[in-house]
């Protein structure tokens, strides 16, 4: 005797699927539009001037963060955004460089700690000077319009399970300003 799937089971099934291996995305369809997909860290990294005025995703890892009236200022170094085992930026042992984030909204504090991983979109602008670790740097710098953070706490996303014995929960928020 053999068993046949009704064709509305055969279709939810598939659908469950194709969406489990779909890329994750945490930020809203309209903050994507018009970002750059073939941005080079690097090259822009070497000469931030030349590219102002370019829509932009970056992953990185918060190297310090200091809240301003109307925003914070964050300094970042970037990481690449991955989407196995887990999507967020992962730390693949090589320094790419640091840059710039201000963004211009509310922050919670914990979201705010070294360590902590992040995706951001935004537009990039001139380079900026900031002081990290004592010293005036000149970094490349975005000007925000979303920000997806995880608060790991200096470890990676993929080291937060997401079920099973020893769970611990990964918290993460996206903070969004409205678009000019």
């Amino acid at each position: 005797m053999t068993s046949m799937m009704k064709p509305e089971t055969a279709i939810l099934l598939c659908s469950l699927l194709l969406g489990a291996c779909a890329p994750t995305q945490v930020f809203p369809p309209e903050a994507m539009e018009g970002v750059d997909k073939n941005f080079d860290f690097a090259a822009w990294r070497m000469v931030p001037n030349g590219k102002v005025g370019h829509k932009i995703q970056l992953g990185g890892r918060i190297i310090q963060a200091e809240a301003k009236e109307g925003g914070v200022v964050l300094v970042v170094a970037q990481l690449p955004i991955v989407e196995h085992p887990a999507y967020g930026p992962k730390d693949n042992g090589k320094r790419s460089g640091e840059f710039l984030v201000l963004y211009q909204g509310k922050v919670d504090a914990n979201a705010l700690q070294p360590g902590n991983r992040l995706v951001v979109v935004g537009t990039t602008q001139q380079a900026k000077v900031v002081t990290v670790d004592d010293s005036q740097r000149s970094l490349p710098s975005i000007v925000s319009r979303c920000l997806h953070i995880w608060n790991t706490g200096g470890r990676e996303v993929a080291d937060f399970p997401s079920f099973g014995a020893g769970y611990e929960p990964l918290e993460e928020n996206t903070f969004c300003i409205k678009a000019p």
